[in-house]
This record gives structure tokens, C-alpha cells and sequence, in this order.
């Protein structure tokens, strides 16, 4: 019987592809958890750390790439609604968290979900968490996809999903299918 390839997946990284050259930050969200964040927000109006493959998955009507770099660039003209898994490389999670902060406090940001690792200990995760409505905690660790659209598996850590802004009701209607959702 011959495997089916999208149902294969790395084991840490892709294959043949040298540590140096490996994009580690380049770890796409399945397209359920997509799906389900714009079953929230409607539309998405910005994802501020992504690239050409990432929007494929979130349908973005924005996105800011590395090389545009969402650390220099403004993020709304107006106001709008954001999803952001963001960077995890060393210090950016830190940078990126405190970058949409920011623009939170400023109002900038209408509505959002933010899906980062559990890292409850650390600085950037209390600050995001003591402003979002609420929060959801996946049953499982999220098996990522790579940029053809296999799982990177090796996930070490588990995600959560925090949401921000007034709908924290409809939030937990819709990712209560996939773990508990608590309101800090």
C-alpha cells in the first residue's frame, strides 16, 4: 500500500534542509484553527507576521512579511481586527507581544486572537494575558504545517488562544470544540 505524502509529516524540520537554512519561525496554523478564528473575527483585517504562504491559510486582507518587517511598519490606518501567531525565535515573541500590546492599549485594534505557546511563567505571556477577554487551551499540542503543507511535528510546547475584544461569549462558543476557554 503507498503512503499518502499529505498525510506525512517531519520529524522536527524538513528534510535536507540545513539547520542554518531552516526558517524555524515558519510554522503555519492548520487551517481549522484559521477557520474557527475567523468564525470570530469575520474577516481578518491584518496578520502582522506572516508571508505569501502563511496568508494562504489565514485569508488575511493584509499581511506584513519579514522582509517588510512589522516591527517598523505601522499596522492600521484606522482600526481593524488581527490575527497573530507571531514569531518564536529568540526575543521576537517578547518584540511582537508588546508590539500588538501597544496598539491594543492605543485602540487601534478592534478585535483580535492571538495564539502563542503556554508559556504562562514568562513576562510578554502575564502581559497578554491580563489584557485579553479570554483564553482557550487546546486538548493537544498543535501540529503546525510546514510551508507544503505537512506537519511539522516536534512541538514541544502547548498554545493558547487569547482573545481580545467585546465578543469573549462568541469566542468561547466557538473554541470550546477544542479545549476549555477560561475569562482571566
Amino acid at each position: 500500500m503507498k503512503a499518502n505524502v499529505n498525510n506525512l509529516a517531519y520529524i522536527g524540520s524538513k528534510p535536507g534542509v540545513s539547520a542554518p537554512e531552516r526558517d524555524s519561525d515558519a510554522w503555519f496554523t492548520p487551517k481549522k484553527y484559521t477557520e474557527m478564528v475567523r468564525e470570530v473575527l469575520g474577516e481578518i483585517d491584518l496578520d502582522p507576521f506572516s508571508s505569501e504562504v502563511g496568508n494562504n491559510y489565514v485569508q488575511a486582507t493584509r499581511y506584513i512579511t519579514v522582509e517588510e518587517d512589522a516591527f517598523e511598519q505601522f499596522w492600521f490606518e484606522d482600526k481593524g481586527s488581527v490575527f497573530m501567531n507571531p514569531p518564536y525565535g529568540r526575543g521576537l515573541v517578547n518584540r511582537a507581544i508588546a508590539a500588538f500590546i501597544n496598539y491594543w492599549k492605543e485602540q487601534n485594534i478592534t478585535e483580535a486572537i492571538v495564539l502563542v505557546n503556554n508559556a504562562t511563567e514568562t513576562q510578554w505571556f502575564q502581559t497578554a494575558l491580563k489584557e485579553s477577554a479570554a483564553i482557550c487551551l487546546p486538548s493537544g499540542r498543535i501540529a503546525f504545517e510546514n510551508n507544503d503543507g505537512k506537519n511539522v511535528s516536534g512541538n514541544t510546547r502547548g498554545q493558547v488562544f487569547l482573545y481580545f475584544g467585546s465578543n469573549k461569549s462568541h469566542f468561547i462558543d466557538v473554541f470550546n470544540r477544542i479545549g476549555v476557554c477560561l475569562v482571566p
